[in-house]
């Protein structure tokens, strides 16, 4: 263990840390946006969930755009020290704000610009390099990513019950707030003074070694919005790919209708949570962090799991576990809130926000491989890339109708709609076919006709 340690430390670079501490405050602010909407300025859930679907909207935007001018601009650096001063100035802006409109315009301001460190954070770690050292680099990234937010989730949670007794709930949340602009303002200073130059080139990644190989640290959230994005989709493609001639296979199309269900069903869960742990149940700000911190922490632990699964019973049968226990899950917690008006035992919350946790970690890494294996080689990309909008807009889509839904039928009925939508989820995935995987490891400095090649020699997949 001290070995891998030490040689863990020996292959990160300094910069990393510089994306840690980012990843650290936005962490910290994707609870803490809508508790400041509901225990600062008295908003409803139906706000939270209209600031959750616009940001998530700004996210969407920010993939289409980013990658593309960090290449017309011939650089990558500075788009990611715009992104942390600009996620610093949110935060301070958001800390002295007195409205729900500022709230939701500084918002999306954040988001629109964390999505320009997203696009071009992997490129910064694969340009010009060896393709041998690529995975290793990214999992790197990931790792520090997932650290950062899970430590931005603890610095929300001691930070709260520390400054609440002292200067009321109110003036605790605004302080966080102005920390986390300062935190924001040092990750940029640390990005300009250490991330080395590169040179900008297009990289067609070849992500599905990578993702089985090394998995996928994202990390949930009401907006969904990536650590990095896997391949920028140009929305010019989009009518070739999905009705032309030699596009996206039927298969492919059917699971991102599938993805697009579970996201929206995710959405629904997510969006309205932090603010039914605050209102419903009347915890503390704190307390309310403390168990997104037992999901996320979650995540981290179940990932090797998760990995093991996948390649062991295949990303079809993990996928449609995982989606069912997710339909448990949020039937079990709309059935308590109807048959208990009380809040559960805090044991019984920590375990199901950690049985959502471990979920989320063998949903993501399967579906992220499986639509890289249902998609024809020259087509993977762009499938990836329709991965990630399809995302943003189930959680644009759930954003408002699950803020309306709870705010006029109650918390219960939001939770219900999420399993009846993983349901349909499930069902959508059960019908395609187990996807086709190599009767050898696939090497990813293969070219794109060596990769097909070796695809249409596969045999199936083994599934439970």
């Amino acid at each position: 263990m001290l070995a891998l340690m030490r040689k863990w430390r020996r292959e990160t670079e300094p910069w990393y840390g510089a994306m840690g501490l980012a990843s650290l405050v936005v962490g910290t602010s994707s609870i803490l946006v809508p508790l400041m909407v509901a225990q600062v300025l008295r908003g409803t859930v139906e706000n939270v969930g209209i600031i959750s679907s616009l940001a998530s909207l700004m996210g969407v935007v920010g993939s289409l755009v980013w990658g593309r001018l960090s290449d017309v601009a011939h650089r990558r650096k500075p788009f990611v020290i715009m992104s942390y001063t600009m996620v610093a100035a949110s935060f301070a802006g958001i800390a002295f704000a007195q409205s729900l409109t500022a709230i939701v315009l500084l918002n999306m301001m954040l988001n629109l610009f964390w999505v320009a460190n997203a696009s071009v954070s992997i490129l910064l770690v694969i340009e010009n390099r060896d393709e041998s050292v690529w995975e290793g680099k990214i999992g790197h990234i990931n790792q520090m990513v997932a650290l950062g937010w899970v430590s931005g989730l603890i610095f929300g949670s001691v930070a709260l019950a520390v400054a609440s007794p002292r200067m009321g709930e109110a003036a605790a949340i605004r302080s966080v707030f102005g920390a986390l602009a300062f935190g924001g303002l040092v990750a940029a200073i640390l990005a300009a003074r250490l991330i080395p130059r590169t040179r900008p080139r297009f990289i067609h990644r070849r992500f599905r070694g990578t993702i089985l190989a090394l998995g996928n640290f994202i990390v949930e959230r009401a907006r969904f919005a990536p650590s990095h994005l896997y391949h920028r989709f140009n929305p010019r493609r989009l009518p070739a790919l999905l009705w032309g001639e030699g596009g996206l296979k039927r298969e492919t199309k059917s699971f991102l209708v599938a993805m697009l269900l579970a996201f929206a069903a995710f959405g629904f869960f997510f969006v309205p949570l932090p603010i039914l742990l605050a209102d419903r149940f009347g915890f503390a700000s704190s307390t309310v962090f403390s168990y997104f911190v037992v999901l996320n922490g979650a995540i981290v632990i179940a990932y090797p799991l998760a990995m093991r699964r996948v390649k062991r019973l295949g990303n079809k049968s993990v996928l449609t576990g995982s989606l069912l226990a997710r339909v448990l899950l949020f039937a079990l917690g709309g059935a308590s809130l109807l048959a208990w008006p009380v809040a559960p035992s805090r044991l019984l919350l920590s375990l199901f926000f950690f049985g959502v946790g471990v979920s989320w970690s063998f949903f993501q890494l399967s579906s992220v491989a499986m639509i890289s294996r249902l998609a024809q080689p020259e087509y993977r990309g762009q499938a990836l890339g329709l991965y990630n909008a399809v995302a943003g807009l189930g959680t644009i889509v759930a954003g408002v109708t699950s803020g309306l839904m709870a705010q006029h039928l109650g918390y219960a009925a939001t939770l219900f709609t999420s399993a009846i939508l993983a349901v349909a989820a499930m069902l959508v995935v059960a019908r395609l076919p187990i996807p086709r995987r190599t009767t050898k490891p696939v090497d990813d400095s293969m070219t794109d006709d060596e990769h097909a090649s070796v695809h249409m020699r596969a045999q199936p997949e083994r599934s439970r």
